[in-house]
């Protein structure tokens, strides 16, 4: 405008010399300011807070098993690079299934693609972890419900496949190690409440999806997810998280927006047979806020994936968690968005994409997952149909 305005002087000026009958001989050539430089904008995408409100319950929970078992499979094959220029460098962006790379030059642990792969595994196919799931998946489907001696029953069939090491089965970690000492070489019962590890890892909050899926009453959802994860599991703190995840998928299957989900688990924790009947912390309840900060506008200007990194890639629920709950408030919409940015945070991926996995698989349903994915899963058709059995209610619940 100041330009403007001594330009516009300058015009009247020469004109009333002019009429003058005075001659301009020369002209003033006005003074460029400089303008300081604008400063750089950061786009920050449109914030959203919520997720398809119009899914039936059968939707939800179909969407919640498949996410879970396609987290599984979409990380097993590019598990544990915690150098994501070395993930890069294998893989580039991950956006499907891969095979294990055999031949990788930057990997820590070359000889776990190797295992696996010597186990059998095929591109789209389950971890051990995974394998677990799907175990009790048959055993809900078959009695139709959760029967404790069924699935361990199943264990104990299971562990003769392995022989406790960490190079055995598809990779043994050390929750399964530790329970498999306790019951074979030790023979504890299973009804030994200190047969379980001490182990801080997530297997028993993925195994409880499965049980959030088939239980709509959450007081019941909750009470069989505590005795299947304390047959792994007996660290009273690390049970009450991973029960406290699986409310959380089983209230997102109920239909609870991911907006109120803080304020629905700490009304849950006000019942005595959850808190602290099952679950001693009270933040292991209300945990899931933690993810709200994708909410907040000064906290979108990094890279998604990038929220490994800044949680912890390792293999610790204290790190898998947080950083599955912020990725499902950073993408309550989008399925394939929030489940490749788990996946190319390298670390433990495949157990963040699991969890990551279910949580948008209840918020999305069954109809919101791409079908690269579900069809690239291995045996597909089979988990599909074991999915819809037990998402169904039960006239005896």
């Amino acid at each position: 405008m100041k330009k403007l305005l001594v330009v516009l002087l300058a015009v009247f000026v020469v004109g009333t010399a002019s009429a003058g009958g005075v001659k301009e001989e020369t002209a003033v050539e006005e003074p460029v300011v400089e303008e300081a430089p604008a400063k750089e904008k950061v786009e920050v995408e449109e914030i959203k807070t919520t997720h398809p409100s119009k899914l039936n319950r059968q939707d939800r929970a179909m969407g919640a098993i498949m996410g879970a078992l396609i987290g599984d499979a979409l990380g097993v094959g590019c598990h544990w690079y915690y150098d994501l220029e070395c993930l890069k460098t294998d893989f580039g962006w991950v956006t499907d299934y891969v095979e294990p790379k055999l031949d990788s030059t930057c990997l820590g642990w070359p000889d776990v693609p190797k295992q696996r792969v010597k186990e059998g595994l095929k591109k789209g196919g389950p971890s051990q972890t995974g394998q677990w799931m799907i175990m009790l998946l048959e055993s809900v489907a078959a009695k139709g419900g959760y029967v404790q001696k069924d699935f361990t029953a199943r264990i104990d069939e299971f562990f003769k496949t392995i022989d406790g090491t960490p190079y055995s089965g598809r990779y043994t970690d050390w929750a399964i190690r530790e329970t498999y000492a306790n019951r074979v070489q030790k023979g504890m019962s299973w009804d030994d409440p200190e047969i379980g590890s001490i182990a801080a890892t997530s297997e028993g909050a993925q195994r409880a999806v499965i049980l959030a899926a088939r239980y709509e009453d959450p007081i019941r959802a909750a009470k069989e997810m505590y005795n299947n994860i304390r047959l792994t599991y007996r660290d009273p703190f690390v049970v009450g998280q991973q029960v406290a995840f699986g409310m959380v998928v089983n209230g997102l299957i109920n239909g609870t927006p991911l907006s109120e989900m803080g304020s629905y688990m700490g009304g849950m924790g006000r019942n005595k047979e959850i808190r602290p009947a099952l679950i001693q912390s009270y933040d292991a309840l209300t945990q899931v806020d933690i993810g709200q900060s994708a909410w907040v506008p000064e906290l979108r200007t990094f890279p998604p994936h990038l929220i490994a990194v800044l949680h912890g890639q390792d293999c610790g629920q204290e790190h898998l968690l947080p950083a599955a709950y912020w990725l499902a408030h950073r993408y309550p919409d989008d399925f394939e968005a929030g489940i490749l940015a788990a996946i190319n945070g390298g670390g433990n991926n495949m157990a963040r994409a699991t969890l990551t996995g279910a949580l948008l698989g209840a918020m999305n349903g069954l109809s919101g997952i791409p079908k690269r994915f579900i069809e690239g899963l291995e045996d597909h058709e089979r988990l599909l149909e074991l999915a819809e059995i037990i998402s169904r209610r039960y006239a005896t619940d």
